[in-house]
């Protein structure tokens, strides 16, 4: 009997703290326009539910040691190190303004004149002169981004 008891307890304490851990988290505006974050959604706002978008971190008796933790920070430090190097990357590959003028310029003297569109397989596409004119403004409107 006391062996149940035990174990019923143990039972309703570990269902009590893991409760906690698959809590979620919500974010909202207020008024003011200040933003807010929770556990509970306000009642009188809408608030989004963002819990996915959170970094998780399971806290144990093993997590918080001072090792675990630093093992944690150096993984998160390796992961954003990895995020800038992939954004260094990515900006180094985009073509400078002058390039983007040039293409656009290109691309615009094409535009307007005699034009036949093709397709990936080189099959002629049917574009109306609405569509034409309307591309030729959007790279016009590059141009001016670009060209300046």
């Amino acid at each position: 009997m006391q062996s149940t008891f035990a174990v019923s307890t143990l039972l309703l304490i570990s269902l009590f703290f893991s409760i906690n851990a698959w809590s979620e988290i919500y974010q909202w505006t207020d008024e003011n326009g200040q933003t807010h974050f929770g556990d509970r959604a306000p009642s009188q706002t809408v608030a989004k539910e963002i819990s996915s978008q959170v970094d998780q971190i399971n806290i144990t008796s093993e997590l918080s040691s001072p090792e675990m933790m630093l093992r944690h920070e150096q993984a998160k430090d390796a992961e954003r190190e990895q995020h800038y190097k992939d954004w260094q990357e990515q900006q180094e590959n985009k073509p400078d303004k002058s390039e983007k003028c040039k293409e656009l310029k290109e691309l615009l003297q094409i535009v307007k004149g005699r034009v036949v569109f093709v397709d990936e397989q080189g099959k002629d596409l049917k574009i109306s002169e609405t569509v034409r004119k309307q591309r030729a403004s959007e790279l016009e409107d590059g141009i001016r981004q670009y060209c300046q």
